[in-house]
């Protein structure tokens, strides 16, 4: 019996996935638990169309994730941070404030777990730092630790 997987089954089949396997299998564990059913024209036809929709969406999401990794990677993100008196940073700058910078600049959300630091940033200046964004595109950051008054 030839039978469309629809949910992922570890051992038999991937959803979507079209199959050919025994009457009793197919009738009495996959199609009675919900892992399949039999092909039928429409079925098949449901779900191409499904599979090239949600490959049109990923090629919409990685273009707006390509299109803020340029925006982030032209701007510089100004940090405002207090500085003693031997030009140190008071308590360094970490992966929160430099997500909150390129949050409230670009208006987009960014979340400090997508940015990545090796270690607090304890000096005033330029420095660049890497961002995850979604469909695994990354962008580099630079950002500018400027003396508050």
């Amino acid at each position: 019996m030839k039978i469309i997987f629809l949910k992922d089954s570890s051992g038999n089949g991937r959803k979507g996935e079209v199959k050919d396997v025994s009457d009793g299998f197919a009738k009495n564990f996959l199609i009675a638990k919900g892992f399949a059913q039999a092909v039928t024209p429409q079925l098949k036809q449901k779900l191409e169309k499904e599979s090239r929709e949600q490959a049109e969406k990923q090629q919409r999401d990685f273009a707006r994730q390509q299109a803020l990794k340029a925006d982030i990677e032209k701007r510089v993100f100004p940090i405002h941070v207090k500085v003693g008196e031997k030009g140190q940073v008071f308590g360094g700058v970490h992966e929160k404030e430099v997500a909150k910078a390129i949050a409230e600049k670009l208006g987009a959300i960014i979340e400090k777990n997508q940015v990545e630091i090796p270690a607090p940033i304890k000096t005033p200046g330029e420095h660049a730092v890497l961002v995850r964004l979604a469909s695994g595109v990354t962008a580099k950051a630079r950002i500018n630790l400027e003396p508050a008054n």
